[in-house]
């Protein structure tokens, strides 16, 4: 098992028991080892991988991560200034290195996410996206043509 998931759940597990000092005394350690800020807080469903033992992901602790994930190295999933909702990952996304998603976002099941994309409007299902800002270039598989692309946002 992924000794970040791991250090991550065991942490999760021990702050829904209530036990408080715990779950912060693993936070700093997985900030110290393994360079990364994973929340106790945050909810990330089972077998989600943190390639490169997560180095460099930071993840607000009310963001939501589906199960099956795969998150590279130095990805941010967090809030925008003026918003309090934060991103809503589904099950079986892939998020490409240096990736941001930000804000009130929802993506999809089935995503896929290029590095260094910065993800700010909803991606629906199935679909793979890229770019600054974010935008989606295949949709279940097949390459969409530009004036397609709004069917898809």
């Amino acid at each position: 098992m992924d000794p970040v998931y791991l250090s991550y759940r065991v942490a999760h597990v021990m702050w829904k028991k209530h036990f408080r000092i715990i779950p912060f005394i693993i936070r700093g350690s997985m900030r110290v080892i393994f360079a990364c800020d994973i929340p106790y807080r945050t909810q990330i469903g089972k077998g989600t991988l943190f390639p490169h033992h997560a180095l460099g992901i930071v993840i607000h602790p009310d963001a939501v991560i589906g199960e099956g994930c795969k998150i590279e190295q130095n990805v941010t999933i967090g809030g925008r200034s003026g918003s309090p909702i934060l991103p809503s990952i589904g099950n079986n996304v892939m998020i490409g290195a240096g990736a941001a998603i930000l804000g009130p976002v929802k993506v999809g099941n089935n995503v896929q996410i290029g590095a260094g994309a910065v993800v700010v409007k909803d991606i629906p299902d199935n679909c793979t996206a890229i770019g600054v800002p974010a935008h989606v270039i295949k949709k279940d598989g097949v390459r969409i043509e530009k004036s397609e692309l709004e069917k898809c946002r």
